[in-house]
Order: structure tokens, then sequence, then C-alpha cells
């Protein structure tokens, strides 16, 4: 008599909603293979969000995980809830706990209803609002970022989310906002660690350079702290003794170098929870090109421009004075003036020139011609509000993205201009588009007035990366200016601060 074999049960297949690259998959095989999640070190625009919530997805899947909890920069809060309907196959309610959802919705809901997924998604700043003042002079903890806190325990709670459980997960995107041992919000969100079985961070900027090593400490403490303790490492101050030499000056330290065996040793650990990717390696993503378009200042703005740097003062056509107390703010006005405006010293914005507005006209009319998007960047708001207008005057459609505009109104002009199938410009500040923002459904970015900060640069320039098609990066320079060490600056990762207090000479224009 011979035993029946029972049919062995198949494994549930995950079922990805949107198709991913090749590096996306390698990181997701990362975060499995290590078994409570990890740290996705990738480079901007190659897909953090996208990959980040196929994990959470299969955690769901593989695990039974149902509640998960997103920390993220206000701006992107929105960019998180359209992702989720984009990529997750799963039917997930989303919650944007905002400091305004938070007055109306003082706890979270305890049941889910028809979803199979509850996320969370809550700013950097919720964990750093104090509580009301009391009468002896202290912060309550029944409001603020303790009560946050506790409303949030709570609701992992329900899912399991007690010390040492492991159902419930918890991510930080652009984690390097905790890196301040000392930052109220670093300290409260490294202190619900335990809670969250599941961690996830991303970030594609964890160190900026070699004597900042230690901005990891905070991150890998909320990430797997068991790593720190592995190499010897129990406070910010170990991190830093072991990864540089550091001197007392003034009263401050001061870097004087890398040890590179401890260096080398803390790079060995982080990659063992860590998956690492730049965008050159990934050689299934759109190439890139970069197009440089020189511009000489002529009559007025050429006059002002040069009175400016060699003065530090100038007198303008309708008798107003422009000027510059320190070589900081020098290199500032003079970044206004190859725009075509400047500053007064009444406080008003005038006009010198028009010749960066005519270089961007052309493309402009090109964009319509084609009914193409693209996305154009200044770093200034009189800029800003001559490009909105020209554009407007063309007859395309414009959205902006500048300091100043609420949350909910940014995330309604990225669904627009996503969705937006005609000719249309998205006109961006640098500081207030580098985290999060897709506008991919764009190929081309125009910059008419550049940064000084490299990480705002490289991640504004990231807004367009993932578009399908190859990407197109135009730079309007005006010819032997400020903007040209601004652009060299950018492109070797100098402190361009350091550089004009050293030689403020590299400011004066080359005729």
């Amino acid at each position: 008599m011979t035993t029946a074999t029972l049919p062995r049960k198949k494994k549930a297949t995950y079922r990805f909603k949107t198709r991913p690259y090749a590096h996306q998959k390698e990181a997701l095989r990362k975060l499995i293979s290590n078994g409570y999640g990890g740290g996705l070190l990738m480079e901007p625009r190659t897909g953090k969000t996208k990959t980040t919530i196929d994990y959470m997805s299969m955690l769901h899947m593989k695990r039974g995980v149902r509640r998960f909890l997103v920390v993220c920069p206000t701006r992107v809060m929105g960019v998180w809830a359209e992702e989720f309907h984009v990529h997750c196959p799963y039917m997930a309610q989303v919650i944007i706990w905002d400091s305004k959802a938070r007055r109306k919705m003082p706890t979270l809901p305890d049941t889910m209803g028809p979803y199979d997924m509850q996320v969370v998604v809550i700013n950097y700043e919720a964990f750093a609002t104090p509580g009301k003042k009391l009468p002896s002079g202290r912060r309550s903890k029944a409001s603020g970022r303790f009560k946050t806190r506790k409303v949030l325990l709570d609701w992992a709670a329900l899912g399991g989310g007690r010390r040492n459980d492991r159902n419930v997960a918890m991510v930080l995107d652009e984690s390097h906002k905790i890196k301040s041992p000392s930052g109220k919000a670093a300290t409260m969100v490294v202190s619900m660690q335990g809670y969250f079985g599941w961690r996830v961070i991303l970030t594609g900027t964890p160190v900026t350079k070699a004597k900042k090593i230690a901005d990891l400490y905070m991150q890998w403490k909320f990430l797997n702290p068991a790593r720190l303790r592995e190499l010897g490492i129990q406070t910010h101050q170990d991190m830093q003794d072991m990864t540089g030499k550091w001197i007392e000056k003034n009263g401050y330290p001061q870097f004087v170098g890398t040890k590179q065996f401890g260096l080398a040793k803390v790079r060995e650990a982080i990659f063992e929870d860590s998956y690492a990717v730049k965008r050159a390696d990934c050689f299934d993503l759109p190439p890139r090109e970069n197009i440089t378009e020189y511009i000489r200042l002529k009559g007025e703005s050429a006059r002002v421009y040069d009175e400016m740097a060699e003065e530090m003062v100038a007198r303008l056509e309708n008798g107003e004075i422009t000027e510059a107390s320190i070589a900081l703010v020098l290199a500032l006005r003079l970044a206004q003036i190859t725009g075509g405006t400047t500053k007064t010293t009444d406080g008003n914005v005038v006009r010198v020139g028009r010749e960066k507005l005519d270089a961007l006209k052309p493309h402009l009319e090109d964009a319509l011609e084609r009914e193409e998007k693209l996305v154009v960047a200044a770093r200034f708001k009189p800029d800003m509000d001559a490009i909105a207008s020209m554009a407007d005057k063309l007859g395309l459609k414009v959205w902006q993205i500048r300091g100043g505009i609420k949350r909910q109104e940014t995330d309604e002009y990225i669904r627009e201009f996503r969705k937006w199938d005609d000719a249309g410009v998205m006109v961006v500040q640098p500081q207030a588009a580098s985290l999060g923002i897709d506008l991919s459904t764009a190929s081309k970015m125009i910059w008419m007035s550049l940064t000084p900060s490299y990480v705002d640069y490289t991640q504004c320039c990231d807004r367009i990366a993932l578009s399908r098609n190859s990407t197109t990066f135009v730079y309007l320079l005006a010819e032997g200016t400020v903007d040209e060490l601004l652009m060299e600056t950018l492109e070797n990762d100098h402190d361009v601060a350091q550089m004009i207090i050293t030689d403020p000479r590299k400011l004066l224009r080359t005729k």
C-alpha cells in the first residue's frame, strides 16, 4: 500500500505593479536578505521611493505586516501618497498626518476597513515641536512631540508594535535629517526604534564630506544599533574619534585628517546593512546630456556688473544704488545681475538687462511647438516671476514650486504637471524643489540661475532623472562672470564661499 503524496503548496509570488529597474531589484534583494530592512543609500532619482514601496508591499504579502510609518520632509508628504497609488499592488490607506491633520485628527484610526495596508506619513517637524508652556516654565509632555510619539506608538501597538515585536514597519526618508545627536527630532525618532521590527532608511546624501562620517551615527542608531556595538561605538563622539583626527582650536574641534583604518571599518560595517548605488552605475537608466550656453552681458547689465565687482557698489540708470557689504553678499548681487535684476539699498528690485531671458525664450518656444514639458530652475524670485510671465504670454501652461507656497498647493501643481499632456513649464526654486519631488514626465531642465549648494543643485537636477527618455540639462551662463565660478564649484564639489573669500578677484568679469 502506498501513501498518497500531497501536492506541494506553491509559494506566493510578488507581482510588481510597475516595472522595476535592475538596480531596484538588487536593492530589494538586499533588504530582504537583511531580515529587518536596511539602508538605501541611492543617489536621488534612482527610485528609492518605489523600491521602498515594493519592499513594504512584500512585507505585507510575506509577513502579514499591515501598519507602516513613513517619516519624511514636509514637502514630499504628498509625493509618498501619490507614489503609493502608482506602485503598490495592494489597497493602501495613506494618511497624511501633517500639522493641520493632527489638529483635526488628534488620534489615528484603530481599524483599516477594507484596506490591506495602512500607511501614516508624518513630517520630521512633528518630532521637534515642543509641548505647551506650563506655569512652571517647563514644556508639557501631554502635547507637542511627546503626544505625537505616544499616539504613534499606541497606533503601532495595534499591529503588534511593542518592543521586540516585528509586525510594524518604519521608514525614514531623507534620513540625514536625523544626523544631529542633539536634535530634538532626531532623539525622538530614534527613541521609537525598538517598537518597529522592520526599518528602512533612505538617503542619497548620507555623508557629504569625510569629516562628517559621524553623521551616520544617529541614522544607524535607528536602523541597526547592533552594528555600532560591533564596532565598539557607543556615542557620536566615538564615531568621530574612530574616523577622524581632531584638534581643539579657538574653543572648537577642528578636523585635520581622516583615520583611514577606522573609516574603512565603518564603511565595511554600514555596507553590511545597506545597498548603495550611483546614478552613473545604473546602466539601464536613460542617459544625460549637458549643454552650456554662454551669454554675453551688454549695456547696462555689463556696466552694473563691472562696477559692483570692482567697487562693491553700483549706481543704476534711475539713480538708485545697489551695494554689497561683504564678499558673500557681493557674489549674490552679481548672480542676481547676470539674471537681469538687482536689489537697491531702498529694497527695490530693478531690472538691468534681459540677456538670459532672451536666451531662454527660444527654449520655451520650442517646447510650445513640440508640445513638450520642461523644467526651468531659478534661484531668485524676480527671475521666476519673469520666466512665468514670459511663458504665460507665449501660451504655455505654467506651474511654480518656490518658497512660501503651501505644501498642498505644491502637491496639486506636481499632480497637474505630471498629468498634463501638452506644452508646459514648471518653474522651480532649487531650495524648494530639491527633495523627493518627481517631475520625470519632463526630460529637459534649464538652469536660469545656479544655486551655490551642491546638495540642492544635484537633487534639483534629479527631479527629472527618472524620465523614460534621455534627459537634457541646459545651463545659461553669463560669460566670464560669477556664473562660471558657480558652475566650476558645483562640478568639482568645491566650497564656493571659501573660494570667494580666498580670492575675491574671481568675481571680476573676464572681458
